[in-house]
């Protein structure tokens, strides 16, 4: 991420995908404050918004959606003056580059001289891309995204605006047993490095200023609000409070260094059921605590792997946190998520590697053709079986219908569009 060149890269400690991220970012509160835990739930009407701030103060304001997950029908887009969400008309790939989207965001800046807030998700930083290659690599998107900078401050709108570009870094290749990409909440999947650059000319001055500690994307949002109004107050919950690091970049402000002690919370929802269902962790120092089956607990400063368990040793000190966490259930109505694995998680995965591998998409409906042979089953795959094997048959409405549903298995259910009852149809072989 980076704003009027004062933030570099991201450390989420709040856990989801791009819609409850985004959630946290421009409300500046967890998940279970604002409400937007899935792409298909709506944002806390109630709780003033990032953008909201900057309206106020006379900037003009726009979001760039690359992805189909961030809609105006969760709420983000109360007080953008523009929300750009179309990504989900581009039906041949369900996603924008993010070359396109800069194009379309320069156009937007030349209509009016007035500084603006901008934010800008983009889907390139994703391995489930398809295009001419599997994987948009990190290289490539960051000469793009330097491009896109040098000509900000060619264009002399460096100084005077705020910038925010973001999106999911892929998915961690180590596996945990038991686990899917969206329930793991250990470290690599959730935690990546954060560095923060206050706008100080003379690097001398930053000499006393190290800290090191985690800080999660609701304390941006948070210290970004505060930026744009210090008089805003927010009520913390005294449990797990929200740091506002804005004084970082505010001389005029006494240093306001954050709790050390203080716990952060990191969740993720099943997105399988209507009801919702979360799984929490605890970020505490050097210490995380898991919620599972058996509730883990690892020392991260010992134990970088986060294999050995010690919840043994920790149980008392644990109970006053899990009253905690499950009275924030019991407040949002939520239940607590304990099946990661839904019973048709075979399909997730092919799925998931037909839209990940495009140049592997014989071998994927292969599979697809021997598993219906035996199974006598079907789901999304088979249907786009059909076109595959015949390809002179025009693609058609179904052949959108099952692109959609496949597209949404591969995020596991990231649309909430999964019906196990309903019947697919299947080649004849």
């Amino acid at each position: 991420m980076t704003g009027r060149d004062d933030l570099l890269g991201e450390r989420p400690g709040v856990g989801g995908r791009g819609s409850a991220a985004m959630g946290s970012l421009l409300s500046g509160t967890y998940p279970y404050r604002h409400h937007l835990h899935r792409s298909f739930d709506r944002i806390n009407s109630e709780l003033p918004l990032l953008q909201e701030f900057f309206k106020s103060a006379n900037y003009r304001t726009s979001f760039w959606s690359g992805k189909p997950t961030l809609l105006k029908k969760t709420g983000l887009s109360r007080g953008f003056d523009f929300f750009d969400d179309t990504s989900l008309l581009n039906f041949s790939m369900y996603s924008i580059n993010f070359k396109e989207q800069a194009n379309l965001f320069e156009n937007w800046v030349r209509e009016s001289s007035a500084p603006y807030f901008s934010v800008i998700y983009t889907s390139e930083l994703e391995s489930l891309n398809e295009g001419e290659t599997q994987i948009s690599t990190l290289e490539n998107f960051d000469e793009k995204l330097g491009n896109f900078f040098n000509k900000l401050k060619a264009a002399n709108q460096w100084d005077s605006n705020y910038i925010i570009v973001l999106g999911l870094q892929g998915d961690s290749e180590y596996s945990r047993p038991n686990e899917s990409i969206f329930s793991n909440l250990h470290s690599e999947n959730t935690n990546i490095p954060f560095f923060i650059k206050p706008p100080l000319k003379n690097g001398a001055e930053l000499k006393n200023s190290k800290i090191d500690t985690a800080v999660n994307l609701a304390d941006l949002g948070y210290s970004l609000i505060k930026t744009i109004n210090s008089q805003y107050f927010m009520i913390q919950d005294i449990h797990f409070p929200i740091w506002d690091f804005s004084s970082l970049w505010n001389k005029n402000e006494k240093d306001n260094l954050p709790d050390l002690s203080r716990k952060l919370i990191i969740e993720t929802t099943n997105t399988w059921k209507r009801q919702l269902e979360i799984r929490f962790a605890l970020l505490f120092k050097n210490y995380l605590f898991i919620e599972s089956k058996e509730n883990e607990f690892y020392n991260k400063l010992t134990d970088e792997l986060e294999t050995i368990e010690l919840i043994k040793t920790q149980k008392e000190i644990l109970n006053e946190d899990l009253a905690y966490l499950e009275d924030i259930r019991k407040k949002i109505n939520a239940k607590k998520w304990t099946q990661y694995l839904p019973p048709d998680y075979k399909w997730v995965i092919s799925n998931r590697e037909y839209w990940s591998k495009p140049n592997s998409r014989s071998s994927v409906f292969l599979n697809e053709k021997n598993r219906i042979l035996k199974e006598k089953t079907s789901q999304p795959l088979s249907t786009l079986l059909i076109y595959f094997q015949d390809p002179k048959i025009e693609k058609n409405t179904l052949f959108e219908e099952a692109r959609r549903n496949s597209y949404n298995l591969s995020l596991e259910n990231i649309w909430g569009l999964w019906n196990s009852d309903k019947v697919w149809p299947s080649p004849k072989l």
